[in-house]
């Protein structure tokens, strides 16, 4: 679709559905937040929600409250996804660009929660659209891509702790020089113990992104999931030490 649906409107549409004995038909201008959102985009929503299976039997009719709608029934499906917003946000993400996974859930939330901090506007639009395509290649299974973004934030944030130490280090420090140097040098600061595993992750994978090997050595999923968690940590520490906006 040329423009992403709203999560919120769907939602109204499937709860309003719920609320309906199966079978029944839905007449959106009985429920205030659609009649509110106006025929054509109703309209629009329940054609979409049709094709990806929520809602079926699209039925012309004139509302109880005035005009010419189009009425809806849920499906066995979108009577299931109605108990978990959850659950109905990673059914729809096609339908409105949102996260499809548990582990993209979490991704967006973590770009949330920076959005909210002070983080330093050198970086900060680059922080953020970083983290949001960690999450949109990891959805599309570019594990090799999300690694590698995921090393570009550790950086960030390594660096910025030991900026905020005062300690000198060179700006072409990899993750794992940045990791030893806080080690060494910060042993006060807390840091997850397998980082160093993860750094070399990183560090493979950049190495395959920039030179021709006869083998490359594909990331898992589950090797994926190891850095975006281990770099959430990490960033999630350092908003701790962000001054209050």
């Amino acid at each position: 679709m040329p423009v992403a649906l709203q999560i919120d409107l769907i939602s109204s549409i499937v709860q309003a559905g719920a609320r309906c004995p199966s079978g029944d038909t839905v007449d959106p201008s009985t429920e205030p937040t659609l009649r509110k959102a106006g025929v054509a985009l109703i309209t629009t929503y329940v054609e979409q929600l049709s094709l990806v299976g929520l809602v079926c039997d699209p039925t012309p009719l004139f509302g109880a409250e005035g005009g010419m709608w189009i009425g809806y029934s849920l499906t066995e499906r979108g009577r299931e996804l109605a108990a978990s917003e959850p659950d109905l946000q990673r059914a729809v993400a096609e339908l409105t660009g949102g996260p499809k996974t548990e582990v993209s859930e979490a991704v967006a939330l973590l770009q949330r929660e920076c959005r909210d901090a002070p983080l330093n506007e050198m970086y900060r639009d680059d922080f953020l659209k970083t983290i949001d395509e960690i999450r949109i290649c990891f959805d599309e299974g570019c594990f090799i891509a999300v690694i590698g973004m995921c090393g570009k934030i550790l950086e960030v944030c390594l660096k910025e702790l030991l900026i905020r130490n005062s300690i000198q280090f060179d700006p072409n420090s990899g993750v794992g020089t940045l990791i030893k140097t806080i080690r060494e040098r910060v042993p006060n600061e807390y840091l997850d113990p397998t980082l160093m595993n993860v750094a070399n992750i990183i560090n493979t994978s950049r190495i395959v992104a920039v030179h021709a090997k006869e083998r490359i050595p594909i990331p898992s999923r589950d090797q994926t999931i190891m850095v975006i968690f281990a770099t959430r940590d990490v960033v999630r520490r350092n908003l701790s030490h962000q001054p209050s906006a």
